[in-house]
């Protein structure tokens, strides 16, 4: 067994490695992981990936990687393949792209969410390494089950192209001062969120984006809540993201735009539907519960900041 950093390794020599984990996480995720496989292999292409590969003999059986993003550096997938899982393989790969990433003089914030971790025990990697972190879980809901009809008394509307301004201000008003704020770069500005809304919209950033499940709730105040979708797969739509005006929550609207979306996501003959939730949102995690989600896969938020700076995590 040697290390190697990825960029000494070829998309040839690591496109066994790269296929076996796309079929991983269709199977564990029902999501289609083609894009980002082959992402990582334009990266190694490009000698423009950062991270390294556990190789026994000439034969890449584990990997890690980590992107640059203005400052922030996102850690990716922490996979093994079969037969090479949980002997210690992948902790010791994210030890080493933690603490290169965290050395690097242009990072002052690495972020991770462990969703595409083959192993259970990374989440106490990044608690070790100086880390703040949180439970998440991933949510998969069978669309055969039923959906109530969304309340008529809600006026919600298609997304169009033209609502990336309103969505983004209603994501970040819904997320200040949140634990996922502190947690994820993506909610900390107006500037951050019309990104990360442009990101799902235009750039496929979360799967293929599906403007038939994706609706605005409209009030008198004008656009106060929204929701994002996609499809993972073939057969599983996603809830990218769901945000309610603060002034306007607790009132259904969130439970009109998840059912919206559940209706469409039936209609067009979808199988599954899945989210992710922060496990401390426990007003988001009983709403999802009420309407037929259950637990796929636990795992973590993790974020670091180069001290002096501190990540601020609300009471």
């Amino acid at each position: 067994m040697r290390t190697r950093p990825l960029s000494e390794v070829n998309a040839r020599d690591l496109r066994p490695l790269l296929q076996e984990e796309c079929a991983h996480w269709a199977r564990e995720l029902l999501w289609d992981f083609a894009d980002v496989s082959s992402a990582v292999a334009s990266g190694l292409e490009r000698r423009a990936l950062t991270g390294f590969v556990l190789q026994e003999g000439a034969r890449p059986v584990s990997y890690c990687y980590y992107m640059l993003d203005g400052g922030r550096a996102i850690v990716g997938s922490l996979f093994a393949g079969e037969g090479f899982r949980d002997k210690g393989l992948e902790e010791s790969l994210l030890d080493q792209v933690l603490a290169e990433a965290q050395a690097h003089p242009r990072n002052d914030r690495v972020e991770c969410q462990t969703l595409f971790s083959t192993t259970a025990a990374a989440d106490a990697r990044f608690v070790r390494a100086g880390f703040h972190s949180r439970g998440r879980h991933y949510l998969v809901r069978p669309l055969s089950q039923p959906v109530a009809e969304p309340d008529q008394r809600v006026k919600v509307r298609p997304f169009r192209r033209d609502d990336l301004a309103a969505a983004a201000h209603i994501v970040h008003r819904s997320h200040q001062g949140t634990l996922d704020a502190a947690l994820n770069l993506t909610y900390a500005s107006p500037a951050h969120c019309r990104g990360f809304v442009e990101t799902l919209v235009l750039r496929a950033g979360c799967g293929r984006f599906d403007p038939d499940a994706s609706f605005i709730v409209e009030t008198r105040e004008g656009p106060t809540g929204v929701l994002l979708a996609s499809h993972l797969s073939r057969s599983n739509g996603h809830i990218c993201q769901v945000s309610v005006l603060p002034e306007v929550q607790a009132r259904g609207l969130g439970e009109v735009l998840m059912n919206s979306a559940l209706s469409s996501f039936r209609r067009q003959g979808l199988q599954t539907a899945s989210l992710s939730v922060t496990v401390d949102n426990q007003r988001a995690y009983h709403l999802y519960e009420r309407l037929g989600f259950r637990l796929r896969k636990q795992f973590a938020a993790h974020a670091w900041v180069r001290p002096p700076a501190r990540i601020e995590l609300p009471a």
